[in-house]
């Protein structure tokens, strides 16, 4: 079994993370950004947004695999199906994991609540 994310679990295709940021609640919190669109059906989707702004390479890709892992920790107690896109900010790199997944339930709690 793999522990990645399966082609049906990421988003994709611009027009998928366009219709979550034109159709979804923005949630901000400190390490990130969280952009939700509720679906009807199929499995819910991540999508991830790692910019210049963030760092190098190097950065943009630590921030992005801890995204990841939030995720695979939380997918199965999602409130609803949802597509996700996740906005990391340097605020990421300077909190400690117990918190970033305080804040990542929050933040998923808060938009199936606007949702």
């Amino acid at each position: 079994m793999s522990l990645g994310l399966s082609r049906e679990e990421r988003l994709r295709k611009t027009y998928e993370f366009l219709q979550v940021k034109s159709n979804g609640v923005s949630i901000r919190q400190a390490p990130f950004w969280v952009q939700a669109h509720e679906k009807l059906s199929g499995p819910s989707k991540l999508g991830i947004i790692a910019t210049k702004r963030l760092g190098n390479a190097v950065a943009r890709n630590q921030a992005k695999r801890l995204i990841r892992e939030l995720y695979r920790n939380y997918k199965n107690q999602l409130p609803c199906i949802m597509d996700l896109v996740v906005l990391p900010r340097r605020a990421i790199f300077q909190m400690p994991f117990t918190k970033l997944e305080t804040l990542f339930i929050d933040a998923l709690n808060k938009a199936s609540k606007r949702l």
